[in-house]
């Protein structure tokens, strides 16, 4: 409804082709062109900001980077960050900005609803509407002879949304894209969905902390089965034949091949769906999803390129869930109730993400009056968080003694066997919470306790619905109602078992797939394992 003199809107609808509309704008006099597609959600400065700047004169293009928008609209991904620091108010020839994205697979420019450009540029534009059979790669030929043969500015903030579509395969549309590149003369080069190579039989398992050691020792265990030479560190950056990564900001650049999984269940909770827009995955060659809930929200933004690792992601399930009918798991609790003389009655367990503000303190005058046996396990924090180590250590010089139900489990200890000695958890976010699910039982969470990762801190984010929540001040009586076995308590467990898949399988699955890719194996059971987006790829040719 925004009117200008100087500018033509040019409707690319589902209806109308683009050689209509290279027709129309030749019999119009405005000076600059932009496009409009029905999939597209669009600011309502967009347009006032690009003419401002087009009437600098210095440029015969402008691109606006995009955001991504799930099918109803609601924004799940924002501009490529990676790449702000060099494009955000760039200037370049368009054809360097085209052959960066070709030979990257990467697609910065979006489509030609990104982009306004001079009547006069378009007019210089040379196509061949009649090499070119679909509609799509049509539109991509203008959009790239339009970007290609011109000076481009890149903006900074973007001003549309693209909206998801469902997934389809057009082999025919692939083969008009590789014409069109060979017509531009861009080298074309892409990852290859079927990374095969022949290493050496040595795994390299990263870990920062104990919780992300017991998270990886199982695959450590099978890959040792296997007779391969494993290796732990903690320097994220140590050059690895085949490296094994599940930190938030990993290296797999110094591997020849790399995993990654979650180092737990609640990881990057805050952004979900997209972890992956800060914690990109197409660095790696397999990417690996602990079960259905997550595979979900793998598909709902694998449409972008940082989702999708070279070999593919696979619902291989949480390597920790193999070791809940392990013996070993089993007896070493039987050695720590033991050792404790932890009385037969209902065990609480208390095991938040981080020890502030006193909520030991908290969670032990709430409850210490019922007839439970009050169980401790705080995690077991790097030097990093000495602060955080020392308000653990104040807490139990606080109370190790002074309750009779009381008891307390070493940080070092595994989680498994503290969820083997417990019957519900009590936390702020941590993700045993998701881990208590593997053994069948509950938890809390805990919505006001605050968060120290952040200055203020902010309170505990919960986005999972296999968890019950409450305030603090409901603490007790929620307890009371999972003691009892409450209708609460059983739809909490329902929800629970989409958490995890192929239990008792995962490890065996992910050595078939290092074994298949680097030591030539010919076991590919695990291939149905493989995910597939929900959506079309925002790629080359979309």
């Amino acid at each position: 409804m925004q009117t200008y003199k100087n500018i033509e809107i040019i409707s690319l609808s589902q209806d109308e082709t683009i050689e209509e509309a290279m027709e129309y704008i030749k019999t119009k006099e405005s000076k600059y062109v932009t496009f409009w597609e029905n999939n597209y959600l669009y600011d309502i400065n967009k347009i006032a900001e690009m003419i401002f700047i087009m009437e600098s004169g210095r440029y015969d293009t402008i691109v606006s980077p995009r955001m991504y928008a799930d099918k109803n609209g609601n924004i799940f991904a924002d501009k490529d960050y990676e790449y702000d620091e060099s494009l955000s108010g760039a200037v370049m020839k368009g054809k360097i900005l085209v052959n960066y994205c070709v030979n990257n697979n990467i697609n910065l420019f979006g489509t030609l609803s990104c982009l306004m450009t001079t009547k006069d540029n378009i007019s210089r534009t040379i196509w061949n509407e009649e090499k070119y059979k679909t509609k799509a790669i049509k539109r991509l030929s203008v959009l790239l002879h339009i970007i290609n043969d011109g000076i481009v500015y890149y903006m900074e903030s973007p001003y549309l949304a693209v909206k998801q579509r469902k997934k389809y395969d057009d082999k025919n549309e692939k083969k008009e894209y590789k014409k069109l590149l060979d017509e531009l003369s861009i080298k074309y080069l892409t990852s290859s969905n079927n990374v095969i190579k022949k290493l050496r039989k040595e795994i390299t398992f990263f870990y920062t902390d104990k919780g992300e050691y017991y998270n990886l020792k199982p695959i450590a265990d099978e890959a040792e089965i296997r007779g391969y030479i494993v290796h732990f560190t903690s320097d994220k950056k140590e050059k690895a034949e085949i490296g094994v990564y599940c930190q938030h900001i990993c290296y797999p650049e110094n591997s020849q091949f790399s995993l990654v999984l979650l180092h737990d269940l609640a990881q990057g909770h805050n952004r979900w769906p997209n972890l992956w827009e800060l914690e990109k995955w197409d660095r790696f060659d397999i990417g690996i999803v602990p079960g259905k809930s997550w595979a979900e929200r793998w598909r709902k933004c694998a449409s972008l390129y940082y989702v999708n690792p070279r070999c593919g992601t696979y619902e291989f399930g949480y390597p920790k869930s193999d070791y809940v009918n392990d013996t070993s798991v089993s007896e070493r609790a039987a050695e720590i109730r033991k050792k404790l003389n932890l009385p037969d009655r209902f065990t609480v367990l208390y095991a938040p993400s981080w020890e502030n503000d006193n909520k030991e303190d908290e969670f032990i005058k709430v409850v210490e009056q019922l007839d439970i046996n009050m169980l401790v396990k705080q995690s077991d924090w790097s030097e990093a968080y000495q602060h955080i180590i020392d308000n653990i250590k104040y807490m139990r010089s606080l109370h190790e003694g002074k309750y009779d139900n009381l008891y307390y489990i070493e940080p070092e200890e595994s989680i498994m066997t503290a969820l083997a000695l417990c019957d519900m958890v009590v936390s702020d976010e941590s993700s045993v919470m998701a881990e208590a699910l593997m053994f069948g039982k509950p938890s809390i969470a805990v919505t006001d306790w605050m968060i120290p990762d952040q200055n203020p801190p902010r309170p505990a984010s919960v986005p999972m619905d296999y968890v019950i929540k409450c305030k603090k001040n409901d603490l007790r009586e929620k307890v009371l109602s999972v003691m009892n076995h409450s209708e609460e308590y059983e739809s909490i467990l329902q929800k629970g078992r989409d958490t995890f898949s192929n239990q008792g399988n995962v490890c065996r699955d992910i050595m078939d797939a290092i074994d298949y890719y680097t030591q030539g194996g010919t076991e590919k059971n695990f291939m149905s394992k493989k995910l597939e987006p929900e959506y079309q790829m925002f790629n080359m040719w979309n």
